[in-house]
């Protein structure tokens, strides 16, 4: 049987890599003396261009010296060789990966070298990509890590005279005042509040954007989140000379299962926007079920303000950006409130509405998923005087100062680190009502001191302290206790340090309890007894 083979040359030309022989000719320069179709293309060249030439006189230049030096190299290694090489073209750059196999004659001459050539480019193109998405993730983290720790550090310094603000606030509400101090004194206290608020749902919305907010479910009312809300900006209102209305539908619950703090920072943005692009006529709040899914409650908060026109409606939902009208002075703020309420009701399954008419006004809607626990209306609904439309200022009464009880701690010692003079007279007081016998210090250091001298029944521990911080205080308490045998001592973190990762650090330290700053007096009376 006889079989016709296809020209040799042929066959290279139907190989899909590029094939190239160089002869290694008498004045020992390489020469290609054969190449395949797809060879000459990635070179981009023509057959007749390099038959018969050295890679010198085909690429010329520095290209050209380098790829004869290489071609020299094999020939004089006589071993088989890879290597990589970069051809530089118009608008593209192109990496081939090149093997150089030496031939041999019978008498052991090395004569030729058969070479393949590979298009690695999209290769290289695809490794650089995953280098620079690499670092494209590692400076994202870096930059994640230096928000993180920012936000930290200014809840960190806000908290800190906070505690003073609310604590002493506190004290002074139980004095003897008259009904306009006591008045004051309550808006300072609910102002203060209301800002402390608004420092944790900012660390609320970057754990939001970083995926690790969550929401609480617990009880709660939603007329009594909404009449709060009124009654702390009505003072705002009444500056302006705007009528602020209630409008809660007679067919909405008051109570609910959900996050309070969470409905309470939307209903504040919401509200506080209104007041703050609103000169004159009036703001209404309103509640009711939405018509489409009863699982969603409607807040809406609408204003006689000057509008919005609508190119700008998506715009203001942007982190920093402001509610302006197109004649409306450039309001201050930081522009976070619409994007971190439009963020905490997505968390909630909704979403945040607008209409607006420039001239007439805006409302805003937000629609949030909220599980009813009182199927029954409760009767305080239908009571005309509190909502129908009803001026807040008119049906809400200003809530009343309970005072905690104070535990009976006569006798018992408690000494308290604290470098902050504001907070620590704001303990001493607190404290001064309970007969315990207090002593305050202003660093750790001084408590370990205190502490290894006589003995102390609690130990109230701040954790950035100069000299030594409250964390290594009590590992250092806690080994002195175990080398003496002494009875482990009470000790309740007291700290703007909010981040949860700082209360494990606590409790690996070796402290009992941990207390935030700013703290209510309640709440440090529960954890002392």
């Amino acid at each position: 049987m006889e079989f016709d083979f296809p020209n040799p040359h042929d066959l290279l030309d139907a190989i899909s890599v590029g094939i190239f022989l160089l002869q290694v000719c008498d004045d020992g320069m390489p020469r290609y003396i054969a190449i395949n179709d797809i060879g000459a293309a990635r070179i981009r060249k023509t057959k007749d261009e390099v038959l018969g030439k050295t890679a010198l006189e085909i690429f010329g230049g520095s290209m050209g010296e380098r790829a004869l030096a290489q071609h020299l190299r094999v020939v004089a290694a006589a071993e088989t060789t890879t290597y990589n090489t970069v051809l530089p073209f118009p608008k593209r750059v192109m990496d081939m990966r090149t093997t150089l196999t030496p031939i041999f004659d019978a008498s052991g001459k090395l004569t030729h070298l058969l070479g393949t050539a590979l298009d690695v480019t999209s290769e290289r193109e695809r490794d650089t990509a995953l280098e620079l998405t690499r670092l494209a993730k590692e400076k994202a983290e870096q930059a994640g890590q230096a928000k993180e720790q920012f936000l930290a550090n200014m809840s960190h310094e806000i908290r800190t005279p906070m505690n003073g603000i609310l604590g002493m606030c506190e004290l002074l509400r139980e004095t003897d005042l008259d009904g306009t101090q006591s008045l004051y004194a309550g808006t300072i206290f609910n102002s203060a509040n209301a800002l402390l608020g608004i420092v944790n749902d900012v660390l609320d919305f970057s754990k939001i954007q970083s995926g690790k907010a969550s929401l609480k479910e617990v009880p709660f009312s939603l007329l009594d989140v909404v009449m709060d809300v009124t009654t702390l900006l009505r003072t705002r209102t009444d500056g302006k000379g705007l009528a602020l209305y209630v409008d809660y539908a007679p067919t909405v619950p008051t109570t609910y299962l959900g996050d309070a703090s969470k409905i309470r920072q939307i209903l504040l943005n919401l509200l506080g926007n209104a007041i703050k692009f609103t000169d004159k006529g009036h703001i209404v709040v309103k509640v009711e079920r939405d018509a489409e899914d009863e699982a969603f409650v409607l807040l809406s908060v609408t204003d006689t303000g000057p509008g919005i026109e609508e190119t700008r409606r998506e715009e203001i939902f942007s982190a920093f950006a402001q509610v302006d009208g197109p004649s409306h002075r450039k309001e201050e703020g930081t522009g976070l409130g619409l994007a971190i309420t439009q963020a905490l009701v997505e968390l909630m399954s909704g979403r945040v509405d607008v209409v607006s008419e420039v001239g007439v006004g805006s409302t805003f809607t937000a629609r949030v998923a909220l599980q009813g626990t009182d199927a029954q209306v409760e009767a305080l609904i239908h009571d005309p005087d509190t909502v129908a439309a009803a001026s807040v200022h008119d049906t809400v009464p200003i809530a009343k100062v309970t005072r905690p009880t104070a535990p009976a701690l006569a006798g018992v010692r408690v000494l308290v680190a604290e470098d902050n003079r504001t907070n620590q007279l704001v303990v001493q007081k607190m404290l001064g009502q309970t007969g315990a016998d207090v002593q305050i210090v202003p660093n750790g250091q001084a408590a370990v001191d205190a502490y290894q001298k006589e003995g102390w029944d609690m130990i109230l521990m701040d954790l950035s302290m100069p000299i030594m911080g409250g964390l290594e205080a009590t590992r250092v308490i806690r080994q002195f206790e175990k080398d003496t045998g002494r009875d482990a001592c009470r000790i309740v973190a007291l700290t703007a340090n909010a981040q949860p990762r700082d209360a494990v650090a606590c409790r690996e330290a070796g402290m009992d309890e941990f207390l935030t700053k700013p703290f209510r007096k309640d709440e440090l009376f529960a954890v002392i007894s």
